[in-house]
């Protein structure tokens, strides 16, 4: 049986840190940001908004390279 290659991963985001991660775990990548708008609905809790924000991020993505391995997330700040 032969060898599969492994998808392409794709960072669905600009974030400086999390390509430096990536980088530092040895990891090939390309990185293609969304363009999604960040706004909190109306009754979301700040985990539902990070969620929801991950989950459009990699979708939008995911259209975009149909055959890669997209990794997305999302940071909020609550004080």
């Amino acid at each position: 049986m032969e060898p599969t290659t492994p998808p392409p991963l794709v960072l669905a985001s600009a974030s400086p840190r999390r390509s430096d991660l990536l980088t530092r775990l040895g990891l090939s990548f390309e990185v293609d940001p969304p363009h999604i708008p960040e706004d909190v609905l109306d009754g979301e809790s700040p985990w539902q908004h990070a969620e929801r924000l991950a989950r459009e991020k990699a979708a939008e993505v995911q259209a975009r390279h149909p055959d890669a391995l997209i990794l997305a997330g999302d940071t909020v700040v609550v004080l």
